[in-house]
């Protein structure tokens, strides 16, 4: 689908609105959602700070928008890569992906002292895949299966996104070392004035760019959150997978919502 003029990209426009733009076109395929115009108060308000993105519909109503980036949480790089060259492969198959669906696999990589070799391990979750995840129920589900005369334990989350194609993500079944520290940053920096922009509906973008955490992990941290009782104001909480965006595949996933739309 083209998208309308309103959410065009512009040449050398700054990474974090295409991303957006993208957003704003994916509800408009998905829902129905047509754009007639585009704010950016953050470039004419100077005397606090204000929202990134305000949307108008042709119906009138309005949703602000609030870009949140999640960078760097590996617990260390070297260990990061090792986990990256064993089960990205298997996230970037295409033949393990199941058309219409986003499916999260969660590993308990550390539950077996000592810890079994990572290829290998990631073979026998290959392998356990291909033959599982066509017919795993949609929602949440727990699963063992045994690499290496070991058992290993599988939490897959697997949600329809109907008219999208397959997407896959294998992670650790632990949240990356500094995940709760990085949303609550986040949190702290963009919630206040996300809730206090004049619009119709407020939206929080949480973007995954290096495949180091899941939808579910963010559930979890984000229902955790007491601290931050605004969360409940918000319309929407999404996340973007943009771990292929080089190879224009991004992937948007509704993670929790406030309001019925």
């Amino acid at each position: 689908m083209t998208p309308n003029c309103s959410i065009a990209i512009l040449p050398g426009e700054r990474p974090d609105r295409v991303l957006v733009k993208h957003f704003l076109a994916h509800l408009e395929r998905t829902r129905q959602q047509h754009w007639c115009s585009l704010d950016f108060p953050e470039d004419r308000i100077s005397s606090r700070e204000a929202v990134q993105v305000i949307a108008m519909e042709e119906t009138g109503r309005t949703t602000a928008i609030e870009h949140v980036p999640m960078e760097w949480l590996a617990d260390s790089e070297a260990e990061w890569h090792r986990l990256d060259e064993a089960f990205g492969p298997i996230s970037r198959d295409r033949s393990l992906q199941v058309d219409q669906y986003h499916i999260d696999v969660s590993l308990s990589v550390n539950a077996a002292k000592p810890a079994p070799d990572l290829h290998l391990l990631a073979a026998g979750v290959r392998a356990w895949c291909a033959r599982q995840l066509t017919t795993v129920r949609e929602g949440a589900s727990n699963h063992v299966t045994i690499v290496l005369d070991r058992p290993v334990q599988i939490h897959v989350d697997k949600v329809r996104c109907s008219g999208e194609p397959g997407r896959l993500l294998i992670v650790r079944a632990e949240s990356p070392r500094h995940f709760e520290t990085m949303i609550h940053e986040q949190l702290q920096r963009k919630l206040g004035k996300l809730v206090l922009a004049s619009a119709d509906r407020h939206v929080l973008l949480f973007e995954n760019s290096d495949g180091r955490w899941s939808a579910g992990q963010l559930r979890v941290e984000l229902d955790a959150g007491v601290e931050f009782p605004d969360l409940r104001r918000l319309d929407e909480i999404w996340m973007v997978d943009s771990t292929q965006w080089s190879q224009h595949s991004l992937a948007f996933r509704l993670v929790a919502h406030n309001t019925e739309e």
